[in-house]
């Protein structure tokens, strides 16, 4: 019996779970040029319910926390610009899934209430760069939590903001919680 190998590699490779040229899972990949050094710096396992508990032990430490955009505003303050975002925390797994499925995140549904950050917008580049966010995009959002008002995480100063496109992400798919808890059915 003749096997021909052409055939039988990318086969033993699905059978496998090796990866290879296969659609797969992979750990959230920051953008290089933007976002990576924050990444590598933040803590993601800080969430917003630590911070409400004890917001002193955490103002000093770079967390990362994704979510959903649901406000932006500019008002001006000083003569100066400021866009605000209000965003719903929703946790998230930090991976990538790149399948058949055009979305490549998924959220889960549940998250820990609403945080908010401020950007001075003072140049044409700032005002092109908030132009690109919008109501509903997800985001990626890295910065010191120091100020709580009503039950509003703020950060101050933030240090980098990614956005994704609704059509890349959804809510709907897993539902879990903090890393390491059980996934709901």
């Amino acid at each position: 019996m003749k096997i021909y190998k052409p055939i039988l590699i990318p086969f033993l490779l699905l059978l496998s779970g090796c990866p290879g040229p296969l659609p797969g899972s992979l750990p959230y990949q920051p953008l290089p040029k933007w976002e990576r050094q924050f990444f590598e710096k933040a803590d993601r396992d800080i969430y917003p319910n630590d911070v409400r508990k004890s917001p002193e032990k955490y103002e000093k430490t770079l967390v990362a926390w994704p979510g959903i955009i649901k406000i932006i505003t500019i008002d001006t303050e000083n003569g100066s610009q400021i866009a605000r975002f209000t965003i719903e925390h929703h946790y998230f797994d930090w991976i990538e899934d790149n399948g058949i499925q055009r979305e490549r995140y998924f959220l889960s549904p549940r998250g820990e209430g609403l945080f908010a950050l401020a950007w001075r917008v003072d140049t044409q580049e700032d005002k092109l760069l908030i132009q690109q966010f919008d109501v509903d995009d997800m985001i990626i959002a890295y910065g010191y939590p120091s100020l709580i008002k009503d039950d509003l995480i703020g950060f101050y100063p933030t240090q980098n903001i990614r956005a994704v496109k609704p059509k890349w992400y959804r809510t709907d798919v897993l539902d879990y919680g903090r890393l390491g808890e059980p996934v709901n059915d």
